[in-house]
């Protein structure tokens, strides 16, 4: 059976195709357009996706959509309301303004047929739920998906049993956390529904002085019976009106003046975005702590939704043992509901498959270019390079140096973060290092940490991890162990934590070597890792990509394949 999946318009469009079960492609939209977080129609990515496979649209048996407009007909949205497409376009305008005089509940999906291709539009959040589910190990989970809100949950509950999904609650738009953590992003100078993580960052920053921010921060939210809601008086979102801001005046006189743009971050900053961090936590958990007694009486969870890309919060989840073992996908925000779509449709259509239970370990779902289609482009740019004997080493001993490596090799991650494949990669025994890719390869805020790329079976001896932790995906932080925190200042975030990535010699082996050769020269066995990428751009897509950003700022090295380009 061939699926093709297709997520346009919200957040980050997006294209997978799974075949007989397995996703075979997967790529954003904005890897192909170069528009950084594109909404368009994920035409490229389609086409991408049949032509890797080697598949035609007539060979496709099912297209599905997640999201199910029928469900979303009366929900009113600020973020939305100037777009003209709004939500009509999945459809058409037609069925949509006749189902709002239909007395019976909308169907948990809908089908329409184009030129003989059906096409089924599935709920956001269970496809949220599968993207997490599927891709675990467990055959029993509990599922808890968080995010601004889908068609019109914010928040499902729900619970996962061999192939089988099903709901044991939801939190109704316009209670959202995600907006909750949206607004105050918005209020610290940021772009919600995008900058999140920049908040996030800032709420690391912590002081020794009383916060009386986390009191007024608790005044936003009511946590009662299990459940969530928001005083919705200090926030404007939800408004049918556009407004400026996610929050209102009353919010203002709370917190005090938003914070412009570009203005400098000051003290009281860090202290409200640590109490919105304090208090995103405080409402997670508890949603935690009434899932565990609902669920499925499993000690087994995995999450999804923007919120799962919370890795402070996810750091956490581990010490305060609600769950043993916990599960978090690649991909949880809105760019994996591609594949989330795909799994659910798999088991919910294809009643005579039996779930095969696995445990996803990668992302690497996007494009590759051989050696001679590399060769090609650096013939073509005019540019020299040379060919190393021993790629790995050379570029360790590089790194060592201090050079600025640019890591362009295989197939590229899907979802926001790289993982060895599209990287920027450093020495992490610089303390000036991260200012210095801050300022001349990112061109971001000097406040924002990069991660640490860890040999994994050296990470415990490194960070508070157990010796079978492993954090494949970058999606949580792990406290730096005392004697190691002068060692590796350039990954070491100022409250000790650093955002973890294990590499596995099995998954990527090349970029597992080069780790390796880079601890015979150091005895550190970490190299900084970053996305390949500048401030406002996607991550390299092809050699085309790597080589323009590679002349665009202030890298040293250039490694795409096998071959290496310096200035």
């Amino acid at each position: 059976m061939k699926i093709l999946s297709i997520y346009p318009y919200t957040h980050i469009s997006s294209a997978a195709l799974m075949i007989n079960g397995k996703i075979e492609a997967a790529i954003s939209e904005e890897r192909l357009n170069r528009i950084k977080m594109s909404t368009l129609f994920p035409l490229k990515s389609i086409n991408w996706c049949l032509k890797k496979c080697k598949v035609k649209l007539k060979d496709i048996d099912l297209i599905v959509v997640p999201w199910n407009p029928s469900h979303n007909i009366n929900t009113a949205s600020s973020r939305w309301i100037n777009d003209l497409r709004w939500r009509g376009e999945m459809l058409t305008n037609i069925p949509i303004h006749i189902m709002k005089i239909l007395d019976e509940e909308p169907s948990p999906f809908m089908s329409i047929e184009f030129n003989k291709k059906k096409i089924v539009y599935l709920n956001h959040h269970e496809c949220h739920a599968a993207s997490a589910f599927y891709t675990s190990p467990f055959k029993r989970c509990d599922i808890l998906t968080i995010d601004g809100h889908g068609e019109v949950d914010s928040c499902f509950f729900g619970t996962g049993v061999n192939k089988l999904i099903s709901e044991k609650d939801t939190i109704k738009y316009p209670h959202s956390v995600g907006l909750f953590y949206g607004a105050f992003t918005n209020f610290l100078g940021f772009k919600p529904d995008s900058d999140e993580w920049k908040a996030m960052a800032l709420s690391s920053y912590k002081f020794k002085e009383k916060n009386d921010f986390l009191r007024k921060a608790e005044k936003l939210f009511i946590l009662q019976d299990g459940k969530f809601e928001l005083d919705l008086s200090y926030f404007d979102y939800y408004l049918f009106d556009k407004k400026k801001y996610f929050f209102n005046s009353k919010f203002k006189k709370l917190f005090g003046e938003p914070r412009k743009k570009n203005e400098k971050i000051k003290k009281h900053h860090y202290k409200i975005a640590s109490a919105m961090q304090y208090s995103f936590e405080k409402i997670v958990f508890y949603l935690l702590k009434n899932l565990k007694k609902r669920g499925s009486k499993s000690n087994n969870l995995v999450l999804a939704g923007g919120a799962a890309m919370n890795c402070v919060f996810n750091g956490l989840l581990n010490k305060k043992k609600i769950y043993k073992n916990v599960y978090i996908p690649a991909y949880p925000d809105d760019t994996g509901v591609s594949i989330g779509a795909a799994y659910l449709a798999n088991y919910k259509f294809n009643k005579k498959i039996k779930r095969k239970i696995y445990h996803e370990k990668h992302n690497y779902f996007g494009p590759s270019y051989s050696n001679n289609e590399v060769l090609t482009e650096l013939k073509k740019s005019k540019l020299s390079f040379i060919n190393p004997k021993d790629l790995e080493k050379y570029i360790a001993i590089k790194i060592s140096e201090g050079k600025l490596v640019g890591w362009f090799q295989g197939s590229m991650e899907f979802s926001h973060r790289a993982l060895g494949n599209r990287s920027i990669l450093a020495d992490p025994r610089n303390p000036k290092m991260k200012d210095i890719l801050n300022r001349a390869i990112k061109f971001r805020e000097g406040f924002r940490p990069f991660a640490p790329s860890v040999l994994e079976e050296e990470a415990s001896k490194i960070f508070e991890l157990n010796k079978k932790d492993r954090v494949y995906f970058m999606e949580k932080t792990a406290i730096v162990r005392t004697n190691w925190r002068k060692k590796i200042p350039a990954v070491t975030h100022v409250d000790n934590t650093a955002r973890v990535q294990t590499v596995s010699k099995k998954i990527n082996p090349k970029f597992y070597k080069l780790i390796q050769e880079f601890k015979k020269i150091t005895g550190v066995p970490i190299l900084v890792n970053t996305s390949f990428n500048l401030n406002g751009e996607p991550i390299v897509c092809d050699p085309n990509d790597a080589i323009r950003t590679f002349f665009s700022c202030g890298l040293d090295l250039l490694v795409i394949g096998d071959y290496v380009v310096s200035k």
